[in-house]
């Protein structure tokens, strides 16, 4: 059978990497450490001021935005309402105008 064979030894000579060493490892200073830590700690105090001020100032310009987008709805609506009742007070003192006239646009059957 092609299974059966015993185990395969390895060679005596073979050589195992010893995985402690780092050879890209560089030696760090104490004080280059404690400059990093204290940059770091400074970015991130940095970030959640940031955000911390950032975020409440977007929610009141949205919410702004919001309101003047409603007024101004409000606003177009009340001046479309004006346009259409100015529109037919004029078809009601001018019937003669019979284009504009909805009412005469309609089609008369005879009795």
């Amino acid at each position: 059978m092609a299974t059966a064979g015993g185990k395969k030894k390895l060679p005596s000579k073979v050589s195992v990497p010893n995985r402690n060493f780092n050879p890209y490892s560089v030696p760090v200073d104490a004080s280059y450490a404690r400059e990093q830590v204290r940059e770091d700690i400074m970015g991130w105090i940095a970030a959640c001021v940031l955000i911390a001020l950032l975020l409440p100032m977007g929610g009141m310009l949205y919410l702004d935005i919001l309101d003047a987008k409603h007024e101004v709805k409000a606003q177009s609506e009340k001046i479309e309402r004006l346009r259409r009742e100015i529109e037919r007070k004029k078809r009601d003192k001018e019937p003669s105008n019979i284009a504009d006239n909805p009412v005469f646009d309609r089609v008369r059957r005879p009795f």
